[in-house]
């Protein structure tokens, strides 16, 4: 029954709810504004009549309030809707007869009953019959519904309001209580949360570190993985596509550059394969008729800047490129600044597309741990210092890493003030160098790479292999240091001020141990000729005997003038000494080694170098080799004077003879000078009738021609002939006269179109006496007195002001237009070297004072009667030991380890192991087992740390070695492959970096040991019996049988000539002569080991056709004297070392032969 009430009640409600809401929507209703919805609704509410008039709805109040509002609608002037309530009025008496009735009858008056009974037959009348009724008593209608029914509807609107108000503020008070409840409960929640994370906050706070961290090492393993694996397959892939790979390539095909290993005399002379996986294809220019189609640069928005903000307020504003308004600046800042070309033609515009913006977050990357992480096993880091790299005209921005054991040099590294490490797109503005915008290649899109093939982004290097440290200049200022290490390379690293670089080069010198040893040490080290090469005196560490002989001294020259006066080196070594001296280095295409032209004559048949009109005058500049000229620029000099222009001083010569132009136009042929060149061009060669193309018209154009070239020469002139030849076959163009296509330059005729010959010829005139008689005068122009001062004026030798160091301070420079400006003539016009000379430069002393060597003595090699040695073995290798001052003698199957050579290797045991023992005691200190699958081969030392085997298996391993007081250690660094039979023959060149290997099928492959990789394969041939490289030329002997083949360091093939007389006769040796020093040899001497006890010493001439030849100059006999009939020994000759005084000869029965020159006077003959 409950549950019976309690639906009933919601009936009710409903119904009540239903009701008030019909009287409502009743109510607002207007007749004539919207009489569709009015007709609609009283047609609904028609519909719905069961519910508004059941027989449960007893409210008499409501049936007043319906009947109210339903007259409203009755008398409205719209028909359709007086229509439709007469309906509704039809239906509400008939479903409420009685309440109806009720109603009128107890609201009427007593006059209005009447009225009542009219209302009750409406339900038997039509609707006219109904609507005309009301009209005939609308009056009294209208007085009993508006005015007696009126007060029930008012009462129950207000009845209504009141009650919405009230309901109103009940909720609003209950609502107001649940917003206190919701507002007290959050207050507690907030506090338990915050004493929760007052209380865990350090430990989320280092769990969430530590979780990132893990993160973040976790992701940064992953992409370094990826980058080893991709690392490695590209490995792979040049493996295979290299020569003698799986996927050989045509070696036509295959791209040059060259090389920064220098070797001997630092002469820089390896071409190696540019296996970059970009590959550019230069234009030329094109010619003013032709149609030409504008390339896209790409503009290169990383910046060389620097390391710290020491000196941020004193250098110029990183907001213009330098380079790119050097062109105009150098037209408009000081009269007759011309190009070096003498043309002032106009900049074409281009189309730039913007590269991606190398500031966008990278990643994940720590680059702290990065750092770290590449650091040698062990080692600690130091020092930290922000460096940028030069090489050629760009800039390198990375990170110098000074470690306890290694030196780090890593790319694209900075390191912020704060002392975090990040990338350097990300390094701040303000704290990198402003001053290498000018260098950072954004003309064009010959950019290098970073990561091209062949560069790493990331060097290191034990202490011991840093030989040199020399403080450098760069655009004059005192911000650069040079690091030389042990294998022949260099770089050049600048710092952001002069403070740091000389705090950065004290650290330097304070680890590496051959820059603390000076020269004059009496225990040198096997690189103690490289590091004479590149030692500066004022920087040579002096012993307490060399200061005390300095105070008493009365000459003034240094130890290296002293030694080419006296003949000990030659002109070539001296001029890169005095280069190396005066800041000059191969680094910078600004400061590149400046090399005097020495010849006039370049349209002989033959090169006569014993007359004096063959050379050129060396006691003047390129200005004044003819008076007329010499004239003129003293004439141009005389106008400048006039002039008055306190802040451009008057100079004779409106370009340099040195400058990056310079340089790269001569070695435009080969990377990474085209590069350069291309960079200098705005990424196209300049017109084809103002390349270096001859030889001849640069010296005619240089010494008379053009008063705008007074350019010298680079030192490849003396040494290199692969930058004469277009080796990668670039497309220069053609003249635009003839049309001839530019291709290899154009030689004298004295050359006979060699190359080759060009070079040594052209050597041999700086080694001439003529050029050494008067060397030293255009020292002086260049290097000395006469650069400067009143001297240069007289010696017409006065260049731009702001080509000499010290005319201007970059860093005094407020005007930053100025600074501009300056920055782009010292970059671009040119640089004069560093004054080291103040005094004239004393004279070479004629070389009949200089005692004979073998190189012009080795027709007066004799035999000592007594072998100096007798083992009973085959002389296997001969060194000279100058620590035990001895001749050492190994056996096959031997080698004595270097340095001192006091321990021994030998292999060939069972165990095919490799087994070291001490010389004296002769016990066993170290073996190991299996290097090779199967038996060694052949094995050789490069130099005490570095040993080259090779194996049955085919292959070359190179192995790393460490001896210790007890030990000889040898741990692998890489294995070699290529050839496919057992390698027989080793021989290297520590000079060059370089070695070569010939394998039992006649296949010789050449090798550089600074990349471990091969560099090509030469010509294939009959089996090689020995080999060996010159470590002065690079020049290659190869004894196949009975011939000899001579080959360039860079496998070109010189000649192949037989130099045996008999069919049965074979060459079993070889060796060169090398010289003891830097001296000038006269002749490239060959020796070759024959059988049955002969040497043969050779000569390389040139014959009258162009071809080279080995020409007989000595043959030794050895000759046996305990028979009457004097005939040689049977034996071969097995080695040979040759001194510069003494040919030691070992053979296969173990006899060792000394044979000296002798030195025939003319007092002997009396004898």
């Amino acid at each position: 029954m409950k549950s019976v009430r309690l639906c009933s009640q919601a009936i009710f409600t409903i119904r009540t709810v239903f009701l008030r809401i019909a009287l409502l929507r009743l109510w607002e209703l207007d007749d004539l504004e919207e009489e569709a919805e009015t007709v609609a609704f009283l047609e609904q509410m028609n519909y719905w009549q069961t519910v508004l008039f059941s027989s449960e709805a007893q409210e008499l109040p409501f049936i007043k309030l319906i009947c109210h509002l339903l007259y409203k609608k009755l008398v409205s002037p719209n028909r359709t809707v007086q229509a439709a309530t007469a309906n509704l009025w039809r239906m509400l008496l008939v479903q409420k007869p009685a309440e109806t009735a009720t109603m009128l009858t107890y609201a009427m008056e007593a006059n209005q009953r009447h009225l009542s009974m009219g209302f009750m037959k409406l339900a038997n009348l039509d609707n006219d019959a109904f609507l005309g009724w009301v009209d005939e008593h609308r009056g009294e209608l209208d007085s009993f519904f508006f005015d007696t029914l009126s007060k029930p509807w008012e009462d129950f609107v207000a009845e209504e309001n009141r009650r919405t108000e009230e309901s109103t503020k009940n909720r609003l008070g209950k609502r107001k209580d649940k917003l206190k409840r919701w507002q007290a409960d959050e207050a507690l929640f907030d506090n338990v949360l915050h004493r929760h994370e007052i209380s865990t906050s350090h430990s989320r706070s280092n769990t969430h570190a530590l979780e990132r961290m893990r993160h973040q090492k976790a992701v940064q393993d992953q992409q370094d993985n990826l980058a080893y694996i991709m690392s490695s397959y590209d490995k792979l892939d040049k493996m295979l596509r290299r020569p003698c790979g799986l996927l050989e390539e045509d070696e036509a095909s295959c791209r040059w550059q060259l090389d920064e290993t220098e070797g001997r005399n630092r002469m820089r002379m390896r071409i190696l394969p540019d296996r970059s996986t970009q590959q550019h294809v230069f234009h030329p220019k094109a010619s003013t008729s032709g149609k030409t189609t504008p390339s896209k640069l790409k503009i290169d928005t990383s910046l060389a800047r620097a390391s710290t903000i020491e000196v941020a307020g004193m250098t110029p504003s990183a907001t213009e490129s330098v380079f790119g308004i050097s062109r105009q600046i150098s037209r408009v800042t000081s009269p007759g600044l011309l190009d070096e070309t003498g043309q002032d033609t106009p900049v074409p515009e281009e189309d730039f597309e913007m590269v991606a913006d190398p500031r966008e977050d990278d990643g994940f990357e720590d680059k702290n741990r990065k750092v770290m992480r590449s650091l040698e096993r062990g080692d600690q880091v130091q020092n930290l210092c922000n460096v940028s790299r030069i090489v050629g005209l760009e800039a390198y921005e990375g990170l110098l890493v000074v470690g306890k054991d290694h030196l780090y040099l890593q790319d694209n590294f900075f390191q912020r003030s704060d002392g975090e490490i990040i990338s350097v797109a990300q390094a701040p503005a303000e704290e990198r160098d402003p001053y290498l915008q000018m260098i950072s290649g954004r003309e064009t899109k010959i950019r290098r790479t970073q990561h091209s093939s062949g560069e790493q982004s990331a060097w290191n290097w034990a202490w011991e292999d840093v030989i040199s440290i020399s403080k450098r200049r760069f655009l004059f200022r005192d911000v650069a240091i040079e690091v030389f290490f042990t294998d022949g390379r260099s770089y050049l690293l600048t710092t952001i001020s002069p403070t740091v670089r000389n705090d950065l080069y004290a650290k330097l010198v304070s680890h590496a141990p051959h820059v603390n040893i000076p020269i004059s040490s009496s225990s040198p080290s096997e690189d103690s000729w490289r590091l004479e090469s590149l030692r500066n005196p004022e920087e040579t560490p002096q012993t307490f005997g060399s200061k005390f002989a300095n105070v008493f001294s009365s000459g003034s020259s240094n130890a290296a003038t002293r030694k080419w006066i006296r003949g000990e080196i030659s002109n070539f070594h001296y001029l890169m000494l005095v280069n190396t001296m005066a800041g000059r280095t191969f680094n910078d295409l600004t400061q590149y080694p400046v090399f005097p032209w020495v010849l006039a004559d370049y349209t002989s048949e033959e090169l006569d170098l014993d007359n004096p009109h063959t050379f050129r005058d060396l006691s003047k500049p390129m200005g004044c080799q003819h008076p007329a000229r010499e004239a003129d620029f003293r004439e141009r000099y005389r106008s400048f004077a006039e002039m008055g222009d306190d802040n451009a001083p008057p100079f004779h010569y409106g370009t340099h003879y040195s400058s990056a132009m310079i340089v790269s136009s001569y070695l435009i042929r080969l990377p990474p000078f085209v590069q350069s060149y291309l960079l200098l061009q705005g990424g196209s060669f300049d017109h084809a009738d103002r390349l270096f193309s001859s030889v001849e018209k640069a010296w005619q154009s240089a010494s008379g021609d053009n008063m705008t070239d007074v350019r010298e020469l680079t030192p490849e002139f003396f040494y290199l002939p692969e930058f004469l030849v277009n080796i990668n076959g670039y497309n220069f163009g053609a003249k635009q006269a003839t049309g001839e296509q530019i291709n290899n330059v154009v030689l004298p005729p004295w050359a006979k179109g060699d190359p080759n010959i060009f070079i040594a010829r052209h050597r041999e005139a700086l080694e001439s006496p003529h050029v050494s008689k008067h060397l030293h005068q255009w020292i002086d122009l260049v290097f000395g007195f006469k650069q400067r001062g009143e001297a240069a004026l007289e010696a017409t030798n006065v260049f731009h002001y702001l080509s000499y160091h010290g005319a201007k301070d970059l860093d005094n420079i407020e005007d930053p237009v100025e600074r501009l400006a300056t920055i782009g003539i010292i970059h671009n016009f040119g640089q004069t070297p560093l004054q080291i000379f103040q005094r004239s430069h004393m004279q070479r002393e004629e070389a009949t004072h200089r005692a004979r060597r073998l190189d012009s003595a080795a027709e007066s090699l004799t035999r000592l009667p007594f072998p100096l040695l007798e083992s009973k073995e085959r002389v296997f290798s001969l060194v000279y030991s100058p620590k035990q001052e001895r001749l050492l003698c190994a056996a096959p199957l031997r080698l004595n380890i270097p340095p001192t050579y006091d321990r021994y290797m030998e292999w060939g045991f069972a165990d095919s192991s490799i087994r070291f023992y001490d010389a004296a005691s002769r016990k066993l200190i170290d073996l190991m087992e299996h290097p090779h699958q199967g038996q060694l081969s052949c094995a050789t030392f490069v130099d005490s740390g570095t040993l080259i085997t090779a194996g049955e298996d085919s292959t070359v391993s190179v192995w790393n070695v460490e001896c210790t007081s007890k030990a000889v250690e040898i741990t692998p660094r890489i294995c070699l492959f290529g050839h496919r039979t057992p390698v027989t023959v080793l021989a290297i060149s520590k000079a060059f970096s370089t070695f070569i290997s010939a394998s039992t099928d006649g296949q010789v492959l050449l090798w550089d040991l600074n990349r471990n990789d091969l560099v090509r394969k030469l010509d294939k041939g009959a089996p090689v019996e020995c080999a060996c490289i010159n470590n002065v030329t690079g020049h290659i002997v190869l004894c196949r049988g009975q011939n000899v083949a001579l080959y360039t360091l860079n496998g070109e093939l010189l000649l192949d000539q037989r130099v045996c007389d008999t069919e049965d006769d074979a060459v079993v040796s070889c060796a060169f002569y090398e010289g003891v020093g830097n001296e000038w040899l006269e002749r490239e001497l060959v020796f070759t080991g024959h059988k049955r006890g002969v040497v043969n010493i050779w000569s390389r001439v040139v014959l009258g056709d162009g071809t080279w030849h080995l020409q007989l100059v000595k043959r030794l006999n050895n000759v046996d004297s305990s028979r009457e009939e004097g005939t040689n020994f049977a034996a071969a000759i097995t080695c040979i070392l040759p001194t510069a005084q003494t040919v030691y000869t070992g053979d296969d029965d173990g006899r060792v032969y000394q044979w000296d020159c002798v030195q025939r006077h003319s007092s002997y003959s009396g004898r």
